[in-house]
């Protein structure tokens, strides 16, 4: 067990390795009345990290839990196995219907691991489905939703109503919802691209997993390395979770694996993850992996990818852009690696589409001239970084000049 985290923190490692070892049971229960917990924080780092089932199951069997604390607990962990039964019938149904009009795709992120990768679809919380499909099949994708029901999402139906040229060349997915009850609906993200870092640094698309059936589970770890360590730098522990089971007794192929990694620069922010994996779950590893996360290196960054565990809200916008940029550049080994992130990274940041919001209407202007707005966004970005007067915690901030991070916010949250 790591030894440099919270109180809180360590009894959700814990939550999540009495999963796999119900025999220590008594070291959960011994933690708990040798340690002070802030029962409250507790409950909101469970809800952050998406582990309140892990915490439920783990301190239904320990003694020293307040007794209203397990039952909110409970409450809540009902809801949740609720709403993924719901979503996951609702996903079987976009399958068959994308199958039968003949439109080839595969399930990403929340959806498909709660299926294919948890022992029980109720410890994977689900949000939108996100969905991989070709670039060539857009728009007969989208237009068969939207006979099926579904919207557009504002600002993605903004560059619908521009020129179709724009969709393709400014998004790598779009966000559509289905209404089903009183202000619920069902949200499905339509991705042509998985972003490696940045648009300008490396795109993976459907062919990616489609033209190696061999490799199949090791490219689904790339695209997973790519959104959960490289786009959102580890800060949730739920993303480990991900990780682990979706290398749980599978066969890897760890030469292969580690050479596609290193080719595109994940290799470091891959086995951050890995040592997490290994230090909470006890996830076995071959002798040589073994070695390489237990190397100076990875500790290191592993332990600054878990610096943000304790907080109870997670960076988004400028902060997280800040932290993705600056942990990914440490992350590579070679001069020219770093170099490239640092160029792909700033020409992201000029050579961008923006959206301003200006009353009820957005104003375009596409990448092409997005030098124009980069002083706007810049000064929008700095005062993200001091509190907002109107809004102490700061949780809450407007998004709508970045478009492009704000639906990714949306979706990721519960993903």
């Amino acid at each position: 067990m790591h030894i440099n985290q919270s109180p809180e923190i360590t009894v959700l490692f814990m939550a999540c390795e009495l999963y796999v070892h119900q025999e220590k049971t008594a070291e959960l229960t011994h933690f708990l009345e040798k340690n002070p917990i802030d029962w409250e924080l507790l409950y909101q780092l469970a809800d952050r990290h998406r582990l309140k089932p892990f915490l439920y199951k783990a301190l239904q069997k320990s003694a020293g839990c307040p007794k209203r604390f397990l039952t909110s607990l409970q409450n809540d962990c009902r809801e949740a196995a609720t709403d993924n039964l719901l979503k996951l019938h609702h996903y079987h149904s976009v399958d068959k219907l994308l199958t039968e009009n003949h439109i080839d795709h595969i399930a990403l992120k929340g959806i498909y691991l709660a299926e294919n990768c948890y022992p029980d679809t109720s410890l994977r919380s689900t949000g939108d489905i996100d969905l991989l499909i070709y670039k060539e099949d857009v728009f007969r994708t989208t237009n068969l939703f939207q006979q099926y029901g579904y919207q557009l999402n504002k600002k993605h139906a903004v560059h619908w109503q521009n020129k179709r040229e724009t969709v393709l060349s400014d998004l790598f997915e779009v966000s559509l919802f289905k209404p089903f009850f009183g202000s619920n609906a069902f949200e499905i993200d339509l991705h042509w691209y998985i972003l490696g870092f940045n648009i300008y640094y490396k795109l993976f698309d459907l062919s990616f997993i489609r033209s190696n059936p061999a490799l199949v589970n090791e490219r689904n770890i790339i695209l997973l390395v790519a959104h959960h360590g490289v786009f959102n730098v580890w800060q949730r522990i739920y993303y480990i979770n991900d990780l682990y089971f979706l290398l749980k007794n599978k066969p890897v192929h760890w030469e292969t694996l580690l050479k596609e990694l290193d080719s595109v620069g994940f290799k470091q922010v891959f086995l951050s993850g890995l040592y997490w994996c290994h230090t909470i779950w006890g996830l076995v590893l071959p002798p040589q992996i073994e070695s390489l996360i237990k190397s100076e290196k990875v500790r290191s960054m592993a332990s600054r990818y878990a610096e943000s565990w304790k907080e109870s809200q997670t960076d988004e916008k400028s902060y997280l852009i800040v932290k993705q940029f600056s942990l990914f550049f440490r992350a590579q080994s070679h001069f020219l690696g770093k170099l490239n992130v640092l160029g792909s990274f700033i020409k992201s940041r000029l050579f961008r589409y923006s959206l301003f919001k200006v009353g009820k209407k957005y104003i375009y202007f596409p990448k092409e001239l997005g030098f124009i707005t980069v002083f706007v966004r810049v000064f929008q970005s700095i005062l993200r970084f001091f509190p907002d007067r109107s809004n102490p915690s700061g949780a809450e901030r407007n998004s709508d000049n970045d478009p492009q991070l704000a639906s990714r916010e949306s979706s990721q949250s519960a993903r």
